[in-house]
């Protein structure tokens, strides 16, 4: 891994604390992040960097989830997207299957463990 350089991450999550958590669990892993509170937030982060995944939360203030997914895919085809939701109701099952529909590679369910996530973003990256 000499001159590889570390793969980027943007959290795309509006609780600070799970934002938090998800930034120093993945800079203890080597990746370099970026972070938004919302959708828009994300949007423009993601053209003014190269992001490799997109990680990023359904239900935000501002631009949600599944809109901001949705134009990700068409404006950067190549960044893989990892959808995440804790709904807490039956509902979020089916908005992560939306999610997936929208052209998201990965859903997890909130909450998830630190190995889900390690796992989830290396497998996006393989």
């Amino acid at each position: 891994m000499m001159n590889e350089k570390p793969s980027t991450v943007l959290i795309v999550e509006d609780d600070p604390s799970l934002r938090d958590s998800l930034r120093r669990t993945l800079r203890k892993k080597g990746y370099t992040i970026i972070e938004a509170e919302e959708g828009g937030q994300g949007l423009k982060l993601l053209k003014a960097h190269a992001v490799d995944v997109v990680l990023i939360d359904i239900f935000m203030p501002g631009k949600e989830g599944i809109e901001t997914i949705q134009q990700i895919r068409r404006s950067h085809p190549q960044v893989k997207i990892i959808a995440m939701s804790g709904g807490g109701e039956r509902m979020y099952i089916d908005v992560l299957r939306v999610a997936k529909s929208c052209g998201c590679h990965l859903t997890l369910d909130k909450p998830f463990s630190e190995e889900t996530l390690i796992n989830a973003i290396q497998a996006q990256l393989a």
